[in-house]
């Protein structure tokens, strides 16, 4: 998933604020991690949002998705 991908209207071109994470969805959005619903999963487990699933090692698409609202 690229960022064009969730983020279809933004032209700017901004700097990682989580670089280690750089180029999954954690790379900008680290710091909305909730970890308590997330069952002990730590935010590089769940780095790409779109792929991310609630019950670890269980790969289930589109979790969390752009028209989802919650973003």
């Amino acid at each position: 998933m690229l960022c064009v991908d969730c983020h279809t209207t933004n032209n700017q071109v901004i700097a990682w604020p989580f670089a280690a994470y750089q180029p999954d969805c954690a790379g900008c959005h680290a710091d909305d991690y909730i970890p308590g619903p997330h069952d002990g999963a730590t935010v590089s487990e769940l780095r790409d949002c779109s792929g991310s699933c609630h019950i670890q090692g269980v790969n289930r698409s589109n979790e969390h998705r752009p028209s989802a609202g919650e973003w």
